[in-house]
């Protein structure tokens, strides 16, 4: 295979070059593809109301991977702090694209895109999407960008207080006229939706698409009302009359909901509640999930843990459902100031028992202590 090149254009040029693998590079290669690895993002995150945490400019702005069962640090995926990238472009969450590629949203004030990564250390990266307009043809980020989301036919955005959405083609799928997908619902799922912190999909019999949306937000405030888990109806999202399925409070006053991730063979849903070292306001708690219903959908409100000198402003879950682990990303120390000291985010490894619906922590020590690439990780996920 000869030389590839990359040239893409985002107001500078990244120049990306990849040779033919050697026999022993390929070798390699497909001996850590056997392997399971949690991919780890370290860019713009939200830690709840009350806590200062790292922003674009001082987060540490890579992506990584650790391996799943020992986590043992296996090497960068992407540096976006080289000057091929302009200052502060930051990495705000990954997903899995297929057996070879990531998806990364990117979040900068002016070059917010979409990149396609190899799952390789130092992977080849090249533009996925990067349509910003907000005039015709309108584009899905066009504000500051937090969640990026598969869904069965197609990716869900969320950008401030909408959620957009593309379908396979890379097509804007809009709501209401020009706005997003989902944009000012009506219903209870309305309520303070000005901080979209996470947004995930569950299978449901329900509808046609075969998926509802679920989102956590908050008003950045520590009133319980205005901090909220939503469900979105998944084949119509916000259709401006209608798609407001199910709407649940916090637990507490100033318990902000982070981060969420569905254990689809336990049928429950995990969220991260972030705050500062007040009762409940840093904890992991379940929700079943009703897969059929159309309304009611979560119930059963379930603390799961809470030890804030382990988990303190968590931002961001992931969840291996073959071996029922549940990571989560949470401030270094239990402190408001994350940035104290450049303290890095670490990684907690739990358990889930479905019998007392309670989560254990699997080592006495975090799975991950973190380090200079760990400063504000804003997504997670299991791959290979």
């Amino acid at each position: 295979m000869g030389t590839l090149k990359y040239v893409f254009t985002l107001g500078f040029a990244l120049s990306i070059i990849a040779c033919q693998e050697t026999p022993e590079e390929g070798s390699a290669n497909k001996s850590l593809s056997a392997n399971k690895f949690l991919y780890v993002s370290s860019g713009l995150c939200y830690s709840g109301f009350g806590n200062t945490t790292y922003t674009t400019a001082t987060s540490s702005n890579v992506i990584f991977r650790l391996d799943a069962t020992t986590g043992q640090y296996e090497g960068r995926i992407t540096d976006f702090t080289t000057p091929a990238d302009s200052a502060a472009t930051s990495p705000t969450s990954i997903i899995n694209y297929n057996d070879t590629h990531l998806l990364a949203l990117i979040e900068h004030a002016t070059l917010r895109r979409i990149e396609l990564i190899e799952k390789k250390l130092s992977g080849q990266r090249s533009i996925f999407y990067n349509n910003t307009s907000a005039t015709a043809p309108f584009g899905a980020l066009q504000s500051a960008l937090s969640t990026i989301t598969r869904a069965s036919d197609g990716l869900l955005i969320s950008r401030s207080t909408a959620i957009e959405k593309i379908d396979s083609s890379k097509a804007r799928i809009s709501g209401t006229g020009t706005t997003g997908w989902i944009q000012g619902p009506g219903g209870a799922c309305s309520a303070a939706a000005t901080n979209l912190t996470s947004v995930i999909t569950y299978p449901t019999t329900g509808n046609a698409k075969g998926y509802n949306i679920i989102y956590t937000h908050t008003a950045n405030a520590s009133s319980a009302t205005n901090n909220r888990i939503s469900v979105i109806d998944g084949a119509t999202g916000w259709n401006g009359t209608a798609g407001c399925l199910t709407d649940v409070s916090t637990v507490a006053a100033g318990a902000i909901p982070t981060a969420s991730v569905y254990m689809k063979d336990q049928k429950r849903l995990v969220v991260a509640y972030a705050g500062t070292n007040v009762a409940l306001q840093n904890s992991l708690y379940t929700y079943a999930v009703d897969e059929a219903a159309t309304t009611n959908i979560i119930t059963d409100a379930a603390k799961g843990y809470e030890t804030p000198s382990s988990v303190y402003g968590a931002s961001a879950l992931a969840y291996d459902e073959v071996t029922g682990s549940l990571y989560v990303a949470t401030g270094g120390t239990a402190a408001a100031n994350l940035t104290t000291g450049n303290v890095p985010y670490k990684i907690e490894k739990f358990k889930y028992d479905s019998s007392t619906k309670l989560f254990s922590r699997v080592n006495e020590t975090s799975f991950y202590s973190g380090n200079i690439e760990s400063r504000c990780i804003s997504s997670m996920f299991i791959g290979n």
